[in-house]
This record gives C-alpha cells, structure tokens and sequence, in this order.
C-alpha cells in the first residue's frame, strides 16, 4: 500500500501564511505530507507501475516530519482526484498504488456521483468522476478543534467560513474558493 507523501498546491506563500500555515521556503508539512506551493501534482513512497496513466504528476517521496502550524492544523484528511471514468481510474489506481479502494458508493445518495475512496497513509484520495481530465482539485485538512483553527485562520486573515455539518460526518470549514483557486478545507469536530 502506497503512502501519500508530497502535494504540489497552488497559490503563493502569503496566501498559505494567511491561513495560519508555517511556511518555509515554498514548503510547508501537514502530518506526513510534504506541500510544495505553486508545484502541481503528488507523491508517494511507493508506486508499483508507471504512474502516467494516471493523468497527473506523480512522484515517488519520502515521508516528511510533522510541523506544528499556528492554524492548529494536523494532517491531510483527503485529496480530491477528479477523473472522466471511475471504473477506468479505479483500474490506473490499484496497478499504481499497489491496493484496491477501500470504499466505492454514492455518499451524497443515488442521484450524486458515485465515488471511491483510498486509503494512503493518513489520507484518503477521493475519487469523483467528473468527465474531464484527471485533476487534483482540492483538499481536506484534519484539525483536533475546529473552531479554534477557524478562528486562528481568521486572526492570519484568512478567508474561511463558519463550520457546519459534514457529509462525511464530524464538521468542515471552507476557505474562500478565490484565494487559492482551489478548493481547500479543515475537517474536525
């Protein structure tokens, strides 16, 4: 089983320093996760196949050591993978992760996408059929208390919203899809 190990994330260092983020030299670790700003893509500490087939940058990385963040930030909780076919994408993804999903299902319900979820590490990719080209469009960050990394978010001027009920379970807070062009968000309780 592969182990999600680096994140290419987009905008600039303010914009991540806004949110609460220590940020050093374009980088920045949540849980084991390496965050390169400005980069795209993904990595993991193994890939078992050529990882072309899955339609974005994928790179084979070391895990990295946990960094305390003024946001009270912990660890991914999932990276979103957009892709034009589930089934197609579910085959790329166990020849190059080296597993199968450890869920496929309808969370939001019949008439939502089905969706598939799997487990790398401390993360989760959950993987949506949209119709269009493979993307990694956003992610989900754990947090122990959710109001006080909202409210430390917005003390580092950073745009997020109130916390409200989860899919999922639990509660989610959203940052402002404007201020990185992508969509990120804090999962906690």
């Amino acid at each position: 089983m592969s182990t999600l190990t680096w994140l290419g994330v987009p905008g600039d260092e303010p914009a991540w320093a806004a949110l609460g983020f220590a940020v050093v030299g374009g980088e920045f670790t949540v849980g084991r996760v390496r965050c390169s700003i400005g980069a795209s893509g993904w990595g993991f500490d193994e890939i078992h196949s050529d990882p072309t087939v899955l339609g974005v940058r994928t790179v084979t990385s070391a895990a990295a050591a946990p960094t305390a963040h003024p946001c009270g930030v912990t660890a991914a909780d999932h990276i979103v993978y957009t892709v034009p076919d589930l089934n197609s994408a579910v085959a790329a993804l166990n020849t190059v992760l080296g597993s199968a999903p450890r869920r496929r299902f309808h969370p939001r319900g019949p008439e939502g996408p089905e969706m598939a979820f799997y487990r790398v590490g401390e993360a989760f990719i959950e993987v949506v059929a949209s119709g269009r080209e493979p993307a990694l469009i956003g992610l989900a960050l754990k947090t122990p208390d959710l109001d006080a990394t909202v409210a430390q978010m917005r003390l580092s001027g950073g745009p997020v919203s109130d916390p409200r009920a989860a899919v999922q379970g639990g509660r989610i807070a959203s940052v402002a899809s404007d201020h990185l062009k992508w969509g990120l968000a804090v999962v906690g309780t």
